[in-house]
Protein backbone atom coordinates (compact mmCIF):
# COMPACT_ATOMS: atom_id res chain seq x y z
CA UNK A 1 0.00 0.00 0.00
CA UNK A 2 1.38 3.36 -0.65
CA UNK A 3 1.70 5.95 1.99
CA UNK A 4 -0.76 8.69 1.72
CA UNK A 5 0.68 12.00 0.32
CA UNK A 6 1.44 14.59 2.91
CA UNK A 7 1.30 18.11 1.80
CA UNK A 8 4.01 20.44 2.96
CA UNK A 9 3.59 22.44 6.06
CA UNK A 10 3.88 25.70 3.27
CA UNK A 11 1.42 24.69 1.68
CA UNK A 12 -1.22 23.30 4.21
CA UNK A 13 -0.49 27.50 6.11
CA UNK A 14 -1.62 28.59 2.00
CA UNK A 15 -4.72 26.87 1.77
CA UNK A 16 -5.92 27.10 5.42
CA UNK A 17 -5.04 31.29 4.75
CA UNK A 18 -6.96 30.95 1.62
CA UNK A 19 -10.03 29.32 3.25
CA UNK A 20 -12.60 33.01 3.25
CA UNK A 21 -15.41 30.82 5.63
CA UNK A 22 -16.05 33.03 8.25
CA UNK A 23 -13.58 31.89 11.28
CA UNK A 24 -16.44 33.87 13.66
CA UNK A 25 -18.72 31.05 12.59
CA UNK A 26 -16.96 27.92 13.42
CA UNK A 27 -15.05 29.75 16.08
CA UNK A 28 -11.40 29.47 16.17
CA UNK A 29 -10.11 26.88 13.55
CA UNK A 30 -6.98 24.86 14.12
CA UNK A 31 -4.62 24.81 11.03
CA UNK A 32 -1.41 23.34 12.76
CA UNK A 33 -1.11 21.26 15.13
CA UNK A 34 2.20 19.63 16.41
CA UNK A 35 3.59 18.01 19.74
CA UNK A 36 4.58 21.17 21.63
CA UNK A 37 2.80 24.03 19.56
CA UNK A 38 -0.88 24.36 18.12
CA UNK A 39 -1.55 27.48 15.52
CA UNK A 40 -5.64 28.95 15.44
CA UNK A 41 -7.52 31.20 13.40
CA UNK A 42 -10.46 32.80 14.07
CA UNK A 43 -12.03 35.86 11.39
CA UNK A 44 -11.35 39.45 13.18
CA UNK A 45 -15.11 41.31 13.77
CA UNK A 46 -15.69 44.02 11.19
CA UNK A 47 -12.53 42.79 9.01
CA UNK A 48 -11.63 40.30 6.65
CA UNK A 49 -8.64 39.53 7.83
CA UNK A 50 -7.92 36.59 10.61
CA UNK A 51 -6.72 37.30 14.59
CA UNK A 52 -4.28 34.30 15.21
CA UNK A 53 -3.45 32.79 18.36
CA UNK A 54 -0.12 30.20 18.59
CA UNK A 55 0.26 28.63 22.20
CA UNK A 56 3.59 26.58 22.52
CA UNK A 57 5.70 24.83 25.20
CA UNK A 58 8.74 26.14 26.45
CA UNK A 59 11.41 24.51 28.97
CA UNK A 60 12.31 28.06 30.53
CA UNK A 61 11.84 29.62 33.31
CA UNK A 62 9.45 32.94 33.79
CA UNK A 63 12.17 35.29 34.65
CA UNK A 64 13.90 34.09 31.13
CA UNK A 65 10.87 34.36 29.10
CA UNK A 66 10.58 37.96 30.39
CA UNK A 67 13.88 38.92 29.41
CA UNK A 68 13.61 37.46 26.40
CA UNK A 69 10.53 39.36 25.66
CA UNK A 70 11.55 43.09 26.88
CA UNK A 71 15.04 42.58 25.04
CA UNK A 72 14.02 45.11 21.62
CA UNK A 73 17.32 44.65 20.14
CA UNK A 74 17.49 41.03 20.41
CA UNK A 75 13.79 41.10 18.56
CA UNK A 76 15.52 40.76 15.04
CA UNK A 77 17.02 37.42 16.01
CA UNK A 78 14.12 35.51 16.68
CA UNK A 79 10.56 37.37 15.97
CA UNK A 80 9.74 36.09 12.37
CA UNK A 81 10.69 39.13 9.92
CA UNK A 82 11.96 41.65 12.17
CA UNK A 83 14.06 44.02 11.02
CA UNK A 84 14.77 45.35 14.28
CA UNK A 85 13.05 46.64 17.55
CA UNK A 86 13.91 50.26 19.53
CA UNK A 87 12.53 51.11 22.90
CA UNK A 88 11.10 54.39 22.61
CA UNK A 89 9.70 55.19 26.29
CA UNK A 90 10.02 52.95 29.36
CA UNK A 91 7.46 53.55 32.58
CA UNK A 92 8.95 51.34 35.31
CA UNK A 93 9.58 47.72 34.73
CA UNK A 94 5.65 47.50 33.81
CA UNK A 95 5.18 49.48 30.50
CA UNK A 96 7.01 50.36 27.63
CA UNK A 97 6.71 52.15 24.06
CA UNK A 98 8.40 49.95 21.41
CA UNK A 99 9.41 50.73 17.58
CA UNK A 100 9.57 47.65 15.32
CA UNK A 101 10.56 47.54 11.44
CA UNK A 102 8.46 44.34 9.77
CA UNK A 103 11.44 42.94 7.03
CA UNK A 104 8.33 42.33 4.09
CA UNK A 105 8.98 40.26 1.40
CA UNK A 106 9.75 41.56 -2.03
CA UNK A 107 7.63 43.26 -3.80
CA UNK A 108 5.92 44.85 -0.52
CA UNK A 109 7.13 47.80 1.24
CA UNK A 110 8.51 47.04 4.62
CA UNK A 111 6.15 48.03 7.60
CA UNK A 112 6.66 49.46 10.90
CA UNK A 113 4.63 49.79 14.24
CA UNK A 114 4.53 51.55 17.15
CA UNK A 115 3.23 49.22 20.08
CA UNK A 116 2.88 49.80 24.13
CA UNK A 117 3.42 46.03 26.11
CA UNK A 118 2.10 46.26 29.84
CA UNK A 119 3.07 43.68 31.57
CA UNK A 120 1.11 42.30 35.01
CA UNK A 121 1.38 38.84 36.75
CA UNK A 122 -1.20 37.71 39.00
CA UNK A 123 -0.04 36.91 42.82
CA UNK A 124 -1.61 33.23 43.08
CA UNK A 125 -1.43 31.31 39.57
CA UNK A 126 1.92 33.45 38.43
CA UNK A 127 0.34 33.63 35.12
CA UNK A 128 2.10 36.58 33.13
CA UNK A 129 0.41 38.76 30.75
CA UNK A 130 1.57 41.03 28.10
CA UNK A 131 -1.07 43.36 26.43
CA UNK A 132 0.41 44.72 23.57
CA UNK A 133 -1.69 48.32 22.31
CA UNK A 134 -1.33 49.97 19.04
CA UNK A 135 -0.06 53.81 19.23
CA UNK A 136 0.29 54.42 15.52
CA UNK A 137 1.01 58.39 15.97
CA UNK A 138 2.92 57.67 19.08
CA UNK A 139 5.90 59.49 16.62
CA UNK A 140 5.69 60.34 13.24
CA UNK A 141 6.14 58.01 10.25
CA UNK A 142 8.95 57.66 7.75
CA UNK A 143 8.66 57.72 4.11
CA UNK A 144 10.56 54.12 3.48
CA UNK A 145 7.66 52.50 5.92
CA UNK A 146 4.33 52.05 5.57
CA UNK A 147 2.71 52.54 9.09
CA UNK A 148 0.90 49.45 10.65
CA UNK A 149 -2.58 51.20 11.01
CA UNK A 150 -4.33 48.44 13.35
CA UNK A 151 -2.37 45.85 15.95
CA UNK A 152 -3.06 44.31 19.18
CA UNK A 153 -2.89 41.76 21.23
CA UNK A 154 -1.32 39.83 23.61
CA UNK A 155 1.62 37.34 25.27
CA UNK A 156 0.60 35.10 28.50
CA UNK A 157 3.04 33.24 30.19
CA UNK A 158 1.41 30.05 32.35
CA UNK A 159 3.96 28.24 34.19
CA UNK A 160 3.76 24.32 34.51
CA UNK A 161 5.70 21.84 36.74
CA UNK A 162 9.04 20.73 35.63
CA UNK A 163 10.22 24.02 34.55
CA UNK A 164 7.88 24.33 31.46
CA UNK A 165 5.51 27.15 30.59
CA UNK A 166 2.93 27.42 28.38
CA UNK A 167 3.72 30.50 26.37
CA UNK A 168 0.09 31.74 24.22
CA UNK A 169 0.69 34.59 21.58
CA UNK A 170 -2.43 36.03 20.41
CA UNK A 171 -2.58 38.81 17.79
CA UNK A 172 -4.52 40.63 15.21
CA UNK A 173 -3.03 43.03 12.47
CA UNK A 174 -3.50 44.91 9.16
CA UNK A 175 -0.67 45.77 7.79
CA UNK A 176 -2.11 48.70 5.93
CA UNK A 177 -1.26 49.43 2.15
CA UNK A 178 -2.83 47.17 -1.36
CA UNK A 179 -2.21 43.79 -0.03
CA UNK A 180 -4.19 40.96 -0.76
CA UNK A 181 -6.45 39.77 1.82
CA UNK A 182 -5.05 36.03 1.35
CA UNK A 183 -1.47 36.97 1.41
CA UNK A 184 -2.27 39.23 5.04
CA UNK A 185 -3.44 36.31 6.71
CA UNK A 186 -1.21 33.64 5.48
CA UNK A 187 1.94 36.45 6.36
CA UNK A 188 0.43 36.23 9.88
CA UNK A 189 -0.12 32.81 9.93
CA UNK A 190 3.26 32.19 9.41
CA UNK A 191 4.71 35.16 11.66
CA UNK A 192 3.00 33.54 15.09
CA UNK A 193 4.06 30.09 13.87
CA UNK A 194 7.71 30.95 12.99
CA UNK A 195 8.25 33.30 15.80
CA UNK A 196 7.11 30.38 18.37
CA UNK A 197 9.31 28.20 16.90
CA UNK A 198 12.32 30.28 17.33
CA UNK A 199 10.96 31.02 20.88
CA UNK A 200 12.42 28.32 22.71
CA UNK A 201 16.36 28.69 21.20
CA UNK A 202 16.44 31.84 21.51
CA UNK A 203 15.36 32.16 25.32
CA UNK A 204 18.13 30.11 26.59
CA UNK A 205 20.57 33.09 26.43
CA UNK A 206 18.37 34.13 28.89
CA UNK A 207 18.53 31.37 31.70
CA UNK A 208 19.90 32.32 35.00
CA UNK A 209 18.32 36.48 34.68
CA UNK A 210 16.02 37.24 37.27
CA UNK A 211 13.65 40.36 36.98
CA UNK A 212 12.27 42.70 39.83
CA UNK A 213 8.77 42.03 38.43
CA UNK A 214 8.65 38.20 38.00
CA UNK A 215 7.93 35.75 40.42
CA UNK A 216 8.23 32.28 39.79
CA UNK A 217 5.63 29.45 40.13
CA UNK A 218 7.78 26.90 41.41
CA UNK A 219 11.09 26.74 42.87
CA UNK A 220 13.44 24.62 43.91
Amino acid sequence: MNAPHVLPRNLRFLIAAMMLLPASVMGWEVILQEENLRVQQRSYPGSDLNEIRGVVRVQASLNALMALLKDAPFNRYWVYRSGGATILQENGYTQAYVYGVVDAPWPMQDRDTVVRFDYRQQPDSKIITIDITNFPDFIGEKDEFVRVPDFGGYWQLRPEEAGWVEVTYQVYGDPGGMIPIWLANYAAVRSVTKTLENMGPAVKRYQGTRSPIVQEAFTD
